[in-house]
């Protein structure tokens, strides 16, 4: 009775914290870096999906508590580096955050629609962020967060 009441009890506590908790736990840059790892490519057409070793390329961002962020790709062999400033765009409503990227260097890694500098990544619920990059013909590159 006692681990029924306990196991109750902890169910409570966890659940009663809101999304909204954790989507700030999971975005929240003050303290310590992050680091998201490309885990899923998508294309344009049905079965497309390629993950691991699979996918085209191996990728991952370093996010920092100053601003800035790194994005690291090995591909065919190559590895390549871009780096810029990125600043985090919240919603008060339900509508989804996201990170507003801004390249400094190594632009040939930006998937974008946009002519300009900028890459937009979509935060996900749970651990998760998108790039926008399919919207317009680009492969759909999905990032889970391996290290906070």
């Amino acid at each position: 009775m006692k681990n029924s009441l306990f196991a109750l009890l902890l169910a409570m506590i966890f659940f009663s914290c809101s999304v909204e908790d954790y989507r700030e736990n999971d975005i929240n840059l003050q303290y310590a870096a992050q680091k998201w790892e490309l885990v899923r490519m998508t294309g344009s057409f049905a079965n497309s999906e390629t993950t691991g070793d699979a996918m085209a390329w191996q990728e991952y961002y370093i996010f920092n508590p100053d601003g800035t962020f790194l994005r690291f790709r090995t591909q065919d062999g190559n590895n390549m580096e871009a780096r810029g400033t990125f600043q985090v765009i919240e919603y008060d409503n339900d509508e989804a955050d996201y990170l507003e990227l801004v390249y400094e260097s190594g632009k040939e890694l930006r998937g974008s629609c946009n002519a300009d500098d900028t890459e937009t990544l979509v935060y996900r619920f749970p651990r998760a962020l998108s790039n926008t990059w399919m919207i317009c013909g680009g492969p759909g590159l999905d990032y889970e967060l391996v290290q906070n």
